[in-house]
């Protein structure tokens, strides 16, 4: 039975109708005077109060999502970026130093925190705007990487190193500053898994997968994708698949050249990968370094030291004859094959010659060719190698034993048995 009792207004003292919500004098709510709302007003409520604190709860969850989601994805990339430019990737002026010349020379060091940091910090310094295309190759496996230059220098790509677990986030955020278009794998496990990770770095990346059988039938593939993009291929180089060094020093020579690069044990005939390849590519000469390998080409310029770092002051030389200078030099350790590897495609785009060290030091044939081509430096990159940049800018005697060695002289003729004889230019040799 609805209730007959009238309400009294407390503002106006107006007598309202059991049913008014307003008092209807002075218009003043009466919820609050003495208004029950009923059992069913009650419960509608209190579910709106729960809603709306329910509504503030979730919308309280979304900004807080939302400030994680940048923070991961934009504030922290950028302080890792800023921290691995500042640690992991680090270009350093040692000195500038007035040769006889007019003109000074500066010296450099390239390094990171690891292989993979020296690899994004050439690459940083040699692409500062980005590249249409890169390669990424094995940072464990030099077999796999050695004829990545070549590749690299055609497509006008850096090499970036890869660790076996895959993308990680350095590497990841120097993939997205270069933003390329293709990427090449050379030679890399997991190829399914980097994929994977390429494409959810980059939008829509076309990813070529090189990866042969063996470190030969690696390479091969790689020299057929270089000749598809050059159109022709006129030689080739042949370095030994069984030591790294020969390889990692012709690299800027033969990526500056568009000469892929081919693999053959350093003694022994070469695998018939590498002459099916040397077939297809319709290559009609060559480029010997650190090998015996006999290929059945007219034009045959074998490059072979009594040691690698004999072989790598001849390759060095050869390079100069061939378009080459020592205006831009790069050293990096002949002990491992990563920094180097890196250098190759860095040091081709200006047509620059790179020379190894043995430790934080240069053998005494490398110092040889250094010291009589110092006048010419105007830039002179120490990659990784901090200790020898010092000792070098303070102008002591950097040599593995006493004296100097000679690099080697070159013959005209077939190549001998003694150790004599380091170096010789075939012709016609089969």
């Amino acid at each position: 039975m609805e209730s007959t009792r009238r309400i009294v207004c407390r503002v106006c003292r107006g007598s309202n109708h059991p049913s008014s919500h307003f008092c209807e004098y002075c218009g003043a709510s009466l919820r609050e005077q003495g208004y029950k709302p009923s059992g069913r007003q009650k419960a509608g409520r209190v579910m709106a109060r729960g809603f709306k604190r329910l509504l503030f709860v979730v919308v309280l969850l979304g900004v807080l999502a939302g400030i994680f989601y940048a923070a991961d994805n934009f504030l922290l990339p950028a302080l890792r970026h800023k921290a691995t430019q500042a640690d992991s990737a680090t270009t350093v002026t040692v000195s500038s130093t007035t040769t006889t010349t007019t003109t000074p020379r500066t010296d450099r060091v390239i390094a990171g925190a690891d292989r993979y940091g020296t690899a994004i910090a050439i690459s940083k310094l040699g692409f500062p705007n980005g590249a249409p295309a890169l390669v990424l190759a094995a940072g464990d496996d030099y077999a796999e990487a050695v004829c990545a230059a070549p590749l690299a220098v055609a497509y006008g790509a850096p090499v970036l190193l890869i660790p076996p677990q895959g993308i990680e986030t350095d590497l990841s955020t120097e993939i997205q500053r270069l933003n390329p278009s293709q990427v090449f794998l050379v030679g890399i496990s997991r190829p399914s898994t980097v994929t994977g990770q390429l494409r959810n770095i980059l939008q829509k990346p076309t990813v070529t997968r090189l990866i042969g059988s063996d470190r030969f039938d690696t390479a091969a593939l790689v020299a057929n994708a270089v000749k598809a993009k050059l159109g022709t291929v006129t030689k080739v180089v042949i370095a030994p698949s069984d030591s790294f060094a020969e390889a990692i020093a012709v690299a800027p020579l033969a990526a500056a050249k568009g000469w892929p690069i081919l693999l053959s044990p350093q003694n022994g005939a070469p695998p018939s990968a590498t002459t099916d390849a040397i077939t297809q590519l319709g290559a009609t000469s060559a480029l010997i370094v650190g090998t015996s390998a006999k290929v059945t080409l007219t034009d045959v310029v074998r490059k072979v030291g009594s040691d690698s770092y004999e072989t790598v002051a001849l390759i060095a030389q050869y390079a100069a004859t061939q378009g080459l200078s020592f205006a831009h030099t790069a050293i990096a350790t002949g002990d491992d094959f990563p920094d180097g590897l890196a250098a190759g495609p860095y040091l081709a785009l200006d047509k620059g010659i790179l020379l190894l060290a043995k430790g934080q030091q240069l053998p005494p044939v490398i110092l040889s060719l250094f010291t009589a081509n110092a006048k010419s430096i105007r830039t002179l990159d120490f990659i990784a190698l901090p200790n020898l940049a010092k000792a070098m800018a303070s102008g002591s005697a950097v040599t593995t034993q006493a004296g100097t060695g000679q690099t080697g002289t070159t013959q005209t003729g077939t190549s001998g048995t003694g150790t004599d004889q380091t170096t010789t230019t075939e012709t016609g040799t089969t």
